[in-house]
């Protein structure tokens, strides 16, 4: 069930995303802001590594201040974010050596903070494709590409077929709009339009599945632990007058915030490329 919600939550905010891209520049910010915070402060601090709140907060201002940089300068090129990522990098690698924990799990520390402000950035590509020419038809067809990946990840099924429907929703979803609005069938092609969303949707799907690999592997599977339900004592055998239930883990809530930022994350780079060579 909570994986359900966090993929609700996900269709929830392409759709706030698309709204504030067709708005202007600074409503699609603040809406990538929000996906960063998410991100940084959900999933990076809730990992199991030394120093995780450091490598958050480096996270954080490495992905606000390109983001900021790129929203005030109004430009469409990558810039700021190769800029501040060079430094939080560095900034990175001395948090991991004045660590007081000792040197245990170096390695696997550095990773994760690398890795966090690599994806922390990620998403200013977003903002970047807006400001540039049309931007505003890619960066809608993209998001409605990880909005019907996220609604086919609520559905239960098995992963592997309602990843391959999410992504043919998209695809039939973007040809379906640019074939039925005539203000966007003359702005963008109908094959660009598809290609665009299908691969959007694509990475979101890769994205979820990145992350039901991750939970699958550091989450605990604990045993049934019994219960008391309706007032009647459970046996740990499921004998008696309620039935046995499973406790969550609380290692599956730490995965949440990943599995809602993630797919955003994941397609941003993809998107930029292909909405400059199909739209802009």
């Amino acid at each position: 069930m909570p994986s359900v919600h966090a993929s609700l939550a996900v269709v929830a905010l392409a759709g706030v995303l698309a709204l504030a891209s067709a708005s202007g520049s600074t409503l699609l910010a603040g809406g990538i802001a929000l996906v960063i915070v998410i991100f940084t402060l959900g999933g990076v601090a809730a990992a199991r590594a030394g120093a995780a709140r450091w490598s958050a907060g480096i996270a954080l201002v490495a992905g606000l201040g390109a983001l900021g940089w790129t929203w005030s300068e109004g430009g469409s090129d990558l810039t700021p974010m190769a800029a501040l990522l060079g430094p939080t990098l560095v900034a990175s690698i001395v948090v991991q050596l004045l660590r007081r924990d000792g040197r245990s799990g170096l390695t696997t520390s550095l990773a994760v903070a690398v890795t966090a402000c690599v994806l922390a950035v990620l998403p200013v590509a977003w903002l970047a494709l807006r400001e540039s020419a049309d931007g505003e038809y890619p960066v809608g067809l993209a998001l409605l590409g990880v909005g019907a990946v996220g609604l086919a990840e609520s559905v239960p099924m098995s992963r592997a077929v309602r990843r391959l429907v999410g992504v043919l929703l998209a695809a039939l979803g973007a040809g379906a709009l640019v074939l039925t609005t005539d203000w966007v069938g003359d702005a963008v092609p109908a094959v660009s339009a598809v290609v665009v969303a299908t691969f959007a949707g694509l990475l979101a799907a890769v994205a979820f599945a990145a992350v039901d690999r991750l939970a699958d592997e550091f989450t605990p599977r604990p045993e049934p632990v019994p219960l008391r339900v309706g007032g009647a004592a459970v046996a740990a055998t499921g004998t008696g007058d309620g039935a046995e239930v499973t406790a969550v883990p609380r290692g599956a809530t730490a995965f949440l915030p990943l599995r809602v930022s993630l797919p955003f994350i994941a397609a941003a780079p993809v998107v930029y490329v292909l909405g400059r060579i199909f739209v802009g």
